[in-house]
């Protein structure tokens, strides 16, 4: 994995579920590279994307949480029950 797509996961890990536009601010990189970024890593099934008027909400899937947990990677997961 590159290290822009690895920073963005690991953004929104840290952010529990972000837009693309957080991740353009946090990164300091185009909104076109993140939506480049975020589409391999939705196709790879790491991230999820919904859509929500004008912004693009981002947040894991269980085996985008499994990945970064098997490097010992920190982020937010969800109890089961879906409380924070």
């Amino acid at each position: 994995m590159g290290a822009t797509r690895a920073h963005i996961l690991l953004r929104i890990a840290a952010l529990e579920a972000a837009t693309t536009n957080d991740l353009v601010q946090e990164l300091a990189v185009s909104a076109a590279t993140v939506s480049h970024h975020t589409g391999v890593l939705r196709h790879s099934a790491l991230i999820t994307t919904e859509r929500d008027g004008v912004s693009v909400h981002h947040a894991l899937t269980p085996l985008g949480q499994s990945l970064l947990g098997a490097h010992g990677l920190p982020g937010r997961r969800r109890p089961p029950d879906g409380s924070r």
